[in-house]
């Protein structure tokens, strides 16, 4: 029976080197050619995929955490954050000397003063130069429309510590999680919209494709990786993911550079 597999990008597909493993292009090519539906499932928003990733054809992919859906060409869902409670989720930040960029299709955007703290923040490596180019720099980031998601760095307050004081002030309506890329997961970490996360987007997903859950395979390895692994039919970890989420995974494949994708989709006998 056919399945639909979903692949995380950043320390799954691709690593921190910008750089996707031959056997991994090998592995999806044959995947596919025994007839399984492959999709990009992401933080990242649609407009901030590798290009090379887009180039290869998925069936699908589901951005920006769950909020921005194509099945083929067509967009089947968009999730958009509204300005008054990122409104009041930027003072926050503010308050606690996080630097932030909020993103969605339109692109990220930052303001002057968390331009100049994240150049001091992601110093070095092509993935941090990467992710800084193309930003907007702009006075009021949370006022523009259709964002998606966002990403804040090196707050005072651990993730659980601020997630309780955004939802007092916001009645509940983000959802933040530790940053899926770099070593801090404790005090910097990633805003998404509450009720909309990578499981939602996979479910959608399925469903647009005539499909159900128990089709379903997941490969990931990151702090934001957890409800796409658990929701999964079956969840598959890169040797080289956070122990946590290791501990709900169906199998535990090798590191991402050490042939992780296609160890996996073996495991499954799928290739």
């Amino acid at each position: 029976m056919s399945k639909l597999i979903f692949f995380d990008i950043d320390g799954t597909l691709v690593d921190y080197s910008m750089h996707i493993p031959e056997s991994t292009i090998e592995a999806l090519n044959l995947v596919r050619a025994n007839g399984h539906k492959i999709a990009i499932c992401t933080g990242r928003p649609y407009t901030n995929i590798y290009p090379f990733l887009l180039d290869m054809n998925f069936d699908g992919v589901v951005a920006s955490a769950g909020a921005y859906i194509t099945c083929g060409n067509e967009v089947i869902y968009h999730s958009v954050l509204e300005e008054e409670p990122l409104t009041k989720l930027a003072e926050i930040l503010q308050q606690h000397g996080a630097a932030y960029f909020l993103q969605g299709y339109p692109g990220r955007f930052l303001n002057q003063k968390n331009e100049e703290k994240m150049y001091q923040v992601l110093s070095g490596g092509k993935s941090a130069d990467e992710l800084r180019k193309g930003m907007t720099i702009c006075e009021a980031p949370e006022q523009v429309a259709n964002l998606e998601c966002g990403v804040y760095f090196q707050a005072d307050l651990t993730v659980e510590e601020l997630q309780a004081e955004v939802d007092e002030a916001t009645d509940g309506y983000f959802r933040l999680t530790g940053c899926s890329f770099g070593q801090d997961v404790t005090y910097s970490g990633e805003i998404t919209k509450k009720g909309v996360n990578k499981a939602t987007g996979m479910q959608r997903l399925l469903e647009a494709m005539g499909m159900t859950r128990k089709d379903s395979v997941a490969f990931g390895d990151g702090s934001n990786d957890f409800e796409m692994i658990t929701f999964a039919n079956q969840g598959i970890v890169m040797g080289n993911g956070l122990d946590a989420l290791k501990e709900k995974a169906d199998f535990v494949t090798t590191d991402i550079n050490e042939d992780g994708i296609r160890n996996g989709l073996k495991h499954l006998k799928l290739i």
